[in-house]
């Protein structure tokens, strides 16, 4: 099987055009070539992180309501056994938004929740985490020092919900981000990030909830297709990433989820294992390869997101913005 440094090897070959670019995450699409630029941000290769705030869980914090109720109930009965089996196989990522974005990271994937007899709006997965706010206005304030720089924002799953809890989420979002939201239009392919800058759009929310209908600038979760593989088989994942791409619709954004998913009967056989150690390096060593044998561009390769992207020097940002030397290598510069 390929290590991690053959991966590395493989990565760099062929892609020293990029290498400044990649030498500073922070400021990388800042520092695109003005021809990638101006193609559509759905043709272009862009890196992002699976549950990105998972960070802020504490292995002590309440039991998620994502979890079954039959958990949950177990997990009031023993909760210093059963917590920290289940923030072991939470956490997704261990650095803050910050140090993400700093690494290149331009796609953020959150999950949201409510509390039983709380106001306060929080993220989520397996465990609580912390309240939203901060975390959003960081990413405000880091779009603030950052004006050339763009982020999708994937409200991803909503779990006990009201419509009023819609009403103050979006609200929020809304009094962070202000004018910097960029407002849905039917198609994709004139969204570049040079015209992005001129309108100073920086943000670009998909809200995966019917609810987005109501909103010019909340994006439906049909124009940012996202399949899940559902698989701890790295077989299947390189298959379903394949297969799923190849059934990608032109005009629209795509996910490329490159994860490896413990169901309950995998946790039940790595008691005390957790997600890193179990599972990165062996979806890393599968998902290396998909990613550098794919390209950008039309129908191609676009948004590709991953655990624990800041793995050896966030490796997985450098690896997928480089793959977008392959259209100034091709000449694949078309706009639709």
């Amino acid at each position: 099987m390929e290590n991690m440094q053959e991966i590395i090897l493989n990565d760099h070959k062929n892609i020293k055009s990029f290498a400044k670019i990649c030498d500073n995450l922070e400021f990388w699409m800042t520092r695109l070539p003005a021809p990638l630029r101006n193609l559509p941000i759905i043709h272009l290769s862009i890196p992002g992180s699976h549950n990105t705030t998972t960070y802020t869980i504490n292995r002590y914090n309440d039991i998620g309501i994502d979890e079954s109720k039959i958990l949950q109930f177990f997990g009031q009965c023993f909760p210093f056994i059963l917590k920290p089996i289940i923030f072991n196989w939470s956490i997704n990522q261990h650095e803050s938004i910050n140090e993400q974005l700093n690494g290149g990271i331009r796609y953020l994937d959150l999950r949201i929740a409510t509390k039983l007899n709380s106001d306060s709006i929080y993220f989520l997965h397996g465990l609580y985490g912390s309240e939203v706010s901060e975390p959003l206005q960081q990413i405000n304030d880091w779009l603030s020092s950052h004006p050339f720089e763009i982020i999708i924002l994937d409200f991803q799953h909503f779990y006990s919900f009201s419509e009023d809890h819609h009403r103050r989420l979006i609200g929020k979002i809304k009094n962070i981000f202000r004018w910097k939201l960029c407002p849905v239009y039917n198609r994709l392919d004139h969204i570049t990030l040079q015209w992005l800058i001129s309108q100073k759009y920086q943000i670009l929310i998909i809200y995966r909830n019917i609810v987005a209908k109501n909103f010019q600038d909340l994006w439906p979760s049909g124009m940012w297709p996202t399949p899940w593989p559902d698989t701890t088989n790295s077989k299947e994942l390189n298959e379903f990433l394949t297969e799923t791409i190849k059934r990608r619709l032109p005009n629209l954004g795509f996910i490329s989820q490159c994860l490896l998913t413990p169901n309950i009967s995998y946790v039940m056989r790595h008691l005390n294992g957790n997600l890193d150690k179990d599972l990165s390096e062996k979806c890393r060593l599968a998902s290396f390869p998909w990613i550098n044998s794919n390209k950008p561009g039309p129908g191609g390769m676009n948004i590709v997101i991953t655990d624990f992207v800041s793995h050896c020097d966030f490796l997985f940002s450098k690896t997928v913005i480089q793959r977008n030397a392959t259209l100034l290598e091709d000449g694949n510069l078309t706009r639709p």
